[in-house]
């Protein structure tokens, strides 16, 4: 069964501060959001810097870090909403890039739930084809270069970043226990980047009508996630025979502190049992999840042999939820 031997993750160099967003858009109503949210700090990418060149960076830190050579990775999947490019794969950049010359390559993208549904379909490889050994894992973020900087409402939210996972096969202990994948297909056009592809390719109208950029043409219910998360954890834990009491720690897509503290409290589960980042990174989409990961593990707040639920949402609306032993 596949054990997740090492992480690693990347942040750009650029700091994007609370104060500076005050600057730009007032500091009154976007501190009172921040409150809330706890966005503390975000990194957006250089301008010669893309999804694929952070995802690299942070597959280098785990290759290091678990002691694997780049030709004994036989899978490579690169969860993201911001691929390099439309086509190739950005997996193809990443795998070139980091020399794993061995490894079969794609990418996933369901918006921000993508890691996990990424790490599932791994662990289902390496559980089922004894092709697939060992498998890399990342999430990687460049929204920073959809946004619209005079977005008041967009551009506050988002950071840059990656955040990858080695994950190798061990006959010896079953680490996967379950998994679950939902979604609901009637929120796809309440936000995203709707320019660019075959229902509107890339061209001059659509540039001047921001199509190229994110854009939030919906509001989602604020109370979506706080409603979702619970149940798609139980139906997930019930899949093992195992409740929340059993588990050791939990992981949440970082979009709001709040959320997290409010599912967190409908399970009578103290904080300690979570961890953030949205403090210091701000959102990170498809990354957030493996950099939370990765800086839980880093603090000693998470460790081996700990029960650990992974919950994402992303836009979609598309859900994953993973339990497994760390």
């Amino acid at each position: 069964m596949p054990k997740i031997i090492a992480t690693g993750m990347y942040l750009p160099e650029k700091l994007v501060t609370n104060d500076e967003l005050y600057r730009r858009f007032g500091k009154e109503d976007l501190e009172k959001i921040f409150e809330r949210i706890g966005h503390g700090a975000r990194y957006h990418s250089a301008p010669d810097e893309s999804a694929g060149d952070h995802a690299v960076k942070a597959a280098l830190m785990s290759l290091e870090r678990g002691g694997i050579k780049p030709e004994e990775i036989a899978m490579v999947i690169v969860a993201t909403d911001t691929p390099s490019f439309l086509s190739p794969a950005t997996a193809s950049y990443v795998q070139y890039k980091i020399g794993a010359k061995n490894a079969a390559t794609f990418d996933v993208n369901c918006a921000c739930s993508a890691f996990v549904t990424s790490l599932d379909i791994a662990g289902k490889y390496i559980s089922t084809d004894k092709q697939y050994k060992t498998a890399l894992v990342v999430g990687t973020y460049a929204m920073s270069k959809f946004l619209d900087p005079n977005d008041s409402v967009t551009y506050p939210l988002f950071g840059d970043g990656a955040g990858a996972v080695i994950l190798q096969r061990d006959d010896n202990q079953k680490h996967f226990l379950a998994s679950k994948l939902i979604a609901d297909g009637s929120y796809w056009d309440y936000m995203g980047i709707y320019g660019g592809g075959s229902a509107e390719p890339a061209g001059e109208e659509m540039l001047k009508a921001g199509k190229q950029c994110v854009r939030i043409l919906k509001k989602y219910p604020p109370t979506l996630n706080s409603e979702n998360w619970p149940p798609l954890i139980e139906q997930t834990l019930q899949k093992a025979s195992l409740t929340v009491k059993d588990i050791d720690f939990f992981i949440f897509t970082q979009i709001r502190r709040f959320t997290i503290e409010e599912v967190m409290q409908k399970f009578s589960l103290p904080l300690n049992k979570t961890h953030w980042i949205m403090d210091k990174w701000g959102y990170t989409g498809s990354a957030c999840i493996p950099m939370t990961l990765h800086d839980a593990i880093e603090q000693g707040k998470l460790k081996r042999g700990q029960k650990l639920v992974l919950c994402a949402s992303g836009g979609g609306f598309a859900m994953a939820c993973l339990a497994m032993i760390y």
